[in-house]
C-alpha cells in the first residue's frame, strides 16, 4: 500500500508475532480491503492506523481512518452485500459495495468475526478477529 499510495501515513502500531491458521491470499485480501477503504474514505494526508495484537484469545487485526465516519444506521448494514453508506463526501467515491461483504465471508469462513466502530465524522475502525493456531 505505501507504494501505491503517497497521500497518506500508515502508521504500524503494536504488531504482536501471532500465527493463525488460515489462507494467507483470502486473508491478505482483507487486509488490503480493509486499507484501500481507508484511504478512500478519508481526506489525503491523513493516516491509517494498523494494529495486530492478541484480544480475548483471538488475533485481533484493526485498521483506522481519520476519515468520513459511518452514520449508525450504517453500521449495521455495511457488511451486506451491495450495500453503500451513503452521505455528504461519499456521492464521489466509486465502490460497488461488494468489498466488506467480501471480507465477512471470508472471516466468518475462517470462524473470526468482523466488525466496526465509528462516529459520523470522526473517522471509523474495523477490526477482525481469527481463533490462534
Amino acid at each position: 500500500m505505501r507504494l501505491t499510495v503517497s497521500s497518506h501515513e500508515f502508521i504500524f502500531e503494536d504488531r504482536t508475532s501471532v500465527f493463525v491458521y488460515a489462507d494467507r491470499e483470502k486473508i491478505g485480501s482483507v487486509v488490503s480491503n480493509l486499507l484501500s477503504n481507508a484511504v478512500k474514505y478519508s481526506p489525503k494526508g491523513k493516516r491509517v492506523t494498523i494494529n495486530c495484537q492478541i484480544a480475548s484469545g483471538q488475533a485481533q487485526f484493526s485498521v483506522q481512518d481519520e476519515g468520513l465516519g459511518i452514520h449508525a444506521q450504517d453500521k449495521i448494514k455495511i457488511f451486506e452485500r451491495y450495500y453503500r453508506a451513503v452521505g455528504e463526501g461519499t456521492k464521489n467515491i466509486s465502490g460497488f459495495g461488494v468489498g466488506l461483504y467480501l471480507s465477512a465471508e471470508i472471516v466468518e469462513r475462517h470462524k473470526g468475526h468482523i466488525w466496526v466502530e465509528s462516529e459520523r465524522g470522526a473517522g471509523s475502525t474495523f477490526f477482525f478477529s481469527l481463533p490462534v493456531a
